[in-house]
């Protein structure tokens, strides 16, 4: 039965998304474009998006994306203790030109999901199981709250909405597994992980601003970039 209700509160959470997406992506020129992810050749041309495959080819099959069902296995080698399945319009083409896409986390206890932006997208983080710490900071410019944090424990059932751009992250300070499903409404929301854009950058950031930015010796920078420079290309 919450099984169920969790459902229809999922539904609900992305209904209120798909109705927004006039604040990110354009409206589209037509029904649906599936994305035509192939390569091409002598191709030199440069779309914001993907160009459409055939219409006359698409099948039912293409709306249905069956990648979310199971839990992500966190092994003892995950720096996190948590996984993002990402799935952008690059991941299941039917998303392209439609404005939404959507992620699923699964964090072990104490699993965190490392304080990143999207800069195309608000997000709407919906806890399917256990409960998660979620929070957000506004910009240092905001003139009634400059970096205020907005943080909260967000349990099964409950959704947690991130404003678009803003700094945010996830972290599982319970004692079970945790799950959600977020909705973004853009097919293709960026992401920004601030320890793999800032240490992992290639080619790397100059160490020397790193350590002044950060109040750390370059040395202590050197080894934050050796880490995570690893984990390059870890969430595509």
């Amino acid at each position: 039965m919450d099984s169920q209700k969790n459902l229809m509160l999922a539904l609900f959470v992305f209904s209120l998304v798909a109705t927004s997406v006039k604040a990110a992506d354009p409206d589209p020129l037509q029904d649906f474009c599936i994305a035509d992810l192939s390569p091409k050749p002598g191709c030199a041309a440069h779309m914001n998006g993907y160009p459409c495959k055939d219409p006359a080819t698409a099948t039912a099959q293409d709306f249905i994306y069956k990648g979310l069902q199971s839990p992500t296995i966190i092994t003892p080698t995950n720096p996190w203790g948590a996984n993002a399945k990402l799935v952008f319009a690059r991941h299941w083409p039917a998303l392209n030109t439609l404005g939404v896409s959507l992620v699923r986390l699964d964090l072990i206890p104490g699993g965190v999901i490392a304080p990143h932006t999207h800069n195309l997208a608000t997000e709407i983080v919906f806890v399917t199981s256990g409960e998660l710490y979620i929070g957000f900071v506004a910009n240092s410019d905001d003139i009634s709250a400059p970096n205020k944090l907005f943080a909260g424990m967000v349990k099964a059932g409950e959704a947690f909405v991130i404003p678009r751009g803003l700094m945010h992250f996830q972290m599982n300070k319970g004692v079970a597994n945790a799950s959600t499903i977020n909705f973004l409404n853009s097919h293709n929301p960026g992401i920004s992980f601030l320890p793999l854009t800032l240490f992992g950058a290639l080619p790397p950031v100059d160490p020397a601003i790193l350590a002044r930015s950060f109040g750390i010796n370059p040395t202590a920078v050197t080894a934050l970039e050796g880490f995570w420079s690893q984990l390059n290309g870890v969430f595509v």
